[in-house]
């Protein structure tokens, strides 16, 4: 038991840590979390205590979590008239933890925890308070470090709760004040000020298994193994929470070093340079990149997911997707990882259309345009300005679209058109060049175009034939000759908007 006057030591340590690892500054709005327990009740009188010297003001609130029915109403009832006392305002709400336990698979602990830290970010929004104050202590960080070294934890179970977090998007912050302070302190405080707090009896369930860990099995390791374990977990807590916020720091710099492309919802990786790095690194760059696109990284998002998205860097094959939580995928091609938003890929071709010759075609929901037109030898320039640019032997062109419409005639004065499409299975091309066809498949892979890509490109054809990989390369079959007389000169270009008829 504390012999001494707690009250006084608890203001002067609190105050110091609050200063030393920079919990708050002048001006902020806490919200404070109370539900009426020794360690919230505690936590509120002591900010209530320090915040005329500190310059911060407080917000107090409340969730009803709908699992303890009248006993819930009256700590409701109690956080309320607390609240009252020292003139604060308090926001009181109430949730159905059951149903959105059952609706999201998840265990009551887990359900009543999102459930809470969702409330707290929300009126945190909602009042503009940059920190939210919980009351966490000492004992809590002791079971917490158990119960992730119990689920088969790395570093950060390890280092358990932080004094500081990032609380969701902006500049607002999770705090713990009360982290260095033990039950034991807590309660005497309590007492010396005249405090009753609130006592909920399912802390007495073992069926949670945090209550089984500080019920049972806390007491049983101190008595058998070791008297000190509480403080001695609380030095490991530090000492690897040191090492984590390195590794954490060295792992952000990395993922920089090999970011070849990001912004809207994805991150493009190099994945050798992922794999050169240290192992211990790999992860974290990872999980660092996780965090970029949702600004944490849930816990859904665990050892195994990031393990998937390694071994789909390793494996053999140049292409594999994967998707991951919260609406998130992992792709490969080649040596690009890509960290992304799922969505929904059409071709960029959706349907095929004509091109007419000589003719323009603008695909507007893409942002391209296909244009042919018909030069003599002498007005060409030669070779192609870009791979946007092709030149077709014409009278070769016009043969093939013979061979798929006997009827056609050259000099029946019908509109030549050139078929664009997405590709299809089974498609085989001749590329300029080549040997022999090959199939388009089989094209792709070789010029190690990413997957992801193969359906945005248009292909041109000519009766049955690809005369042309837009962009990328054309068939051997419409090649110019020293017999070449006319040439089909084809662009891909970006579709420039119609104008408006508004003036």
């Amino acid at each position: 038991m504390v012999d001494h006057l707690i009250a006084p030591l608890l203001h002067e340590n609190i105050k110091k840590l609050i200063f030393s690892e920079q919990l708050l500054e002048k001006g902020d709005l806490i919200v404070v979390a109370v539900s009426g327990g020794t360690d919230s009740l505690s936590l509120l009188h002591i900010l209530n205590t320090l915040q005329e010297k500190g310059g911060f003001s407080l917000h107090v609130a409340h969730l009803n979590h709908g699992l303890r029915g009248r006993t819930a109403r009256a700590d409701a009832e109690f956080v309320r008239c607390e609240t009252q006392k020292m003139g604060l305002p308090c926001t009181v709400a109430k949730v159905d933890c059951f149903a959105y336990a059952q609706r999201r698979g998840l265990s009551l602990e887990d359900a009543a925890r999102r459930l809470r830290y969702r409330f707290l970010l929300q009126l945190a929004k909602k009042t503009g308070a940059s920190r939210i104050a919980v009351g966490h202590n000492r004992d809590d960080q002791v079971e917490t470090l158990l119960l992730n070294f119990l689920r088969g934890t790395g570093p950060a179970g390890l280092a358990g709760m932080k004094y500081k977090r990032k609380f969701g998007i902006g500049e607002r912050y999770l705090i713990r004040p009360l982290l260095e302070t033990s039950r034991e302190e807590l309660e005497q405080y309590c007492r010396e000020k005249g405090l009753s707090p609130r006592w909920d009896e399912t802390n007495l369930e073992t069926r949670f298994l945090r209550n089984k860990i500080r019920l049972e099995l806390l007491p049983f390791l101190e008595k058998e193994y070791n008297p000190n374990l509480r403080q001695n977990m609380q030095r490991l807590s530090q000492l690897v929470s040191w090492d984590h916020d390195f590794l954490e720091v060295t792992a952000e710099q990395h993922l920089e070093s090999i970011t070849l492309m990001g912004g809207k919802g994805r991150l493009v990786l190099d994945s050798r340079k992922l794999l050169a790095r240290h192992r211990a690194l790999q992860g974290r760059i990872l999980r660092r990149a996780v965090c970029r696109l949702l600004g944490t990284v849930p816990r859904e998002v665990g050892y195994h997911q990031i393990r998937s998205v390694l071994n789909l860097a390793r494996q053999g094959s140049p292409h594999g997707r994967l998707h991951l939580p919260f609406n998130l995928e992992a792709s490969r091609n080649y040596d690009r990882l890509q960290i992304s938003f799922r969505e929904q890929r059409r071709p960029l071709v959706a349907a095929p259309f004509y091109l007419t010759v000589p003719g323009k075609k603008n695909v507007p929901a893409k942002g391209i345009s296909l244009q042919a037109e018909l030069l003599p030898q002498d007005k060409v320039i030669w070779p192609p300005v870009s791979q946007k640019v092709a030149y077709f032997d014409y009278d070769t062109v016009l043969e093939l679209l013979k061979g798929r419409d006997k009827e056609t005639k050259k000099e029946s004065g019908a509109p030549v058109k050139l078929l664009v499409r997405s590709r299809q299975a089974g498609d085989r091309f001749h590329p300029l060049g080549a040997p022999g066809q090959k199939k388009l498949k089989k094209y792709f892979i070789d010029q190690k175009i990413p997957l992801q890509e193969r359906d945005q490109i248009p292909l041109v054809l000519a009766g049955e034939e690809i005369i042309w990989v837009a962009g990328r390369q054309q068939a051997h079959i419409c090649r110019l000759t020293e017999k070449t007389e006319k040439i089909l000169v084809l662009r891909l270009g970006r579709c420039q908007p119609e104008a408006s008829s508004i003036r």
